[in-house]
């Protein structure tokens, strides 16, 4: 079965659905949550194996697996400088 997961920072991660394309309930149900999860700040990731992954922008069945992340935002850096 194919997942769509959710990063929560300082959190892990959480499974927000689990998809079987022969199954069109499971992939309409997924493909709700992603709508639902894939908000403004948000980046979504189709995960194909080791090192092969793709930035996305709506939900994608044929995917193995999909990751919902939340934007890298700027700040200021760690080292401010000497001590």
């Amino acid at each position: 079965m194919a997942k769509l997961r959710l990063l929560k920072t300082g959190h892990g991660d959480l499974t927000l659905a689990e998809w079987d394309k022969a199954r069109p309930e499971t992939v309409e149900a997924a493909e709700k949550a992603f709508a639902e999860h894939f908000t403004a700040g948000r980046l979504a990731f189709r995960l194909d194996g080791p090192g092969r992954s793709a930035p996305i922008d709506r939900f994608e069945h044929t995917a193995a697996e999909i990751l919902i992340v939340p934007a890298i935002r700027g700040g200021a850096s760690l080292d401010a400088g000497p001590r």
